[in-house]
């Protein structure tokens, strides 16, 4: 196993250049991830028939990998390009009609957003924006606008804003009962906060690996429950979605039976081989040890800001909907963010509060330096 400080080191290069605290935009890249996708290119460029080869193992332990990260069984996953790509995948082949709903709250980012719009201007379903409960969905809100014609919620497992996260379990269970499809985007969550896609009875969910799993752009993947992969029709579909030989002008028009269909083409491999070295490096970590690690720091950095009078976003106060993103808001916001990225600490601006996104290789030591910093920024005005 591999200690954290060991784990911080291998992002030497981004921790020299100041404190990052800018996870939930993107996550850094360890030398290991540079290197697997510079010689997945260069075994193309020396022969590239071999590259074809080379990707017949990788994207199989890839894909197992995956798996053993959200709970699911690797015939449930196919890669997509980003999180956009894999919802309105999924919005474009679940079986929706006119008349039917779809909720999600309005702290939604874009990519869990337009796809569903998407959807009233093609087959006349309602999109019902909520408003949020504490920066999120919950339960609560379900009982509230929900009627016998939703047919999805969607909702992200962490929002992108305030870092609220979202109760999938309980979600999960009243759309069991009320027969709707649970479509979860955990781009803000998964590397960092524990995912099991079956305790929360989740249909569909769309993921990249750029943020929180410290890999290449470009990069995603879509998880359908296997019992539903048959009920799902690709909106497009390509050489890679059927059963057969690609090379054959036959075309007979098979899908495959797993997630697969969903892939058309040939995936990102030099991006796919960077997100698995990923894995393996936060592996030999533990997921546990860098799930516990954010934690711990997101809420040293949370409990500081309070200290301090700062106002903090609801749902960092409860342990219940904390993630590892901690957004607040302070007076003269854009000019103190401005100067916290001049002083080298890196974060962002999102619905008027400041984020920041702690990884397991974040450390309370950076915590007190921006909590130092800030008060300091805050004391001159």
């Amino acid at each position: 196993m591999m200690d954290l400080a060991t784990f911080r080191s291998h992002f030497a290069k981004t921790i020299q250049q100041g404190i990052f605290f800018d996870n939930a935009s993107m996550g850094p890249v360890a030398p290991a991830v540079t290197q697997a996708m510079t010689d997945c290119m260069q075994l193309r460029e020396k022969m590239p028939m071999k590259y074809y080869q080379y990707a017949e193992n990788l994207f199989p332990a890839c894909r197992s990998k995956l798996a053993q990260w959200i709970g699911a069984k690797p015939e449930e996953l196919a890669w997509t390009e980003n999180v956009a790509y894999g919802i309105n995948t999924v919005a474009n082949a679940l079986p929706l009609r006119a008349g039917d709903n779809i909720i999600l709250c309005d702290r939604e980012f874009a990519s869990n957003v337009y796809p569903w719009m998407n959807l009233e201007h093609s087959r006349g379903v309602e999109v019902r924006r909520v408003p949020n409960d504490g920066g999120g969905l919950t339960v609560e809100l379900l009982h509230k606008y929900a009627d016998e014609h939703t047919r999805v919620v969607a909702t992200s497992s962490v929002q992108f804003s305030d870092g609220f996260a979202t109760d999938l379990e309980a979600i999960g269970a009243w759309c069991k009962t009320q027969g709707a499809f649970l479509v979860v985007d955990c781009a803000q969550s998964l590397g960092v906060l524990p995912m099991d896609v079956k305790r929360f009875g989740i249909d569909c969910m769309a993921g990249l690996s750029a943020k929180w799993l410290l890999g290449p752009f470009a990069t995603g993947f879509l998880y359908v429950r296997k019992e539903l992969i048959s009920q799902l029709h690709p909106p497009f579909v390509g050489a890679d979605s059927v059963v057969g030989d690609v090379d054959s002008v036959g075309h007979d028009f098979i899908l495959k039976s797993d997630a697969q269909r969903f892939e058309s083409g040939l995936p990102n491999a030099p991006g796919i081989a960077g997100l698995y070295a990923s894995l393996c490096l936060m592996d030999e970590v533990g997921r546990d040890v860098i799930a516990t690690q954010s934690r711990e720091v997101s809420g040293y950095l949370r409990d500081g800001l309070l200290s301090m009078g700062v106002s903090v976003a609801d749902c960092t106060k409860t342990e219940e909907h904390r993630s590892s993103i901690i957004s607040f808001s302070v007076p003269e916001l854009t000019q103190v963010y401005t100067k916290l990225r001049e002083r080298k600490i890196a974060c962002s601006v999102r619905c008027g509060l400041i984020r920041m996104g702690i990884h397991g290789y974040n450390t309370k030591e950076e915590v007190d330096v921006v909590l130092s910093t800030l008060k300091e920024i805050i004391k001159r005005g």
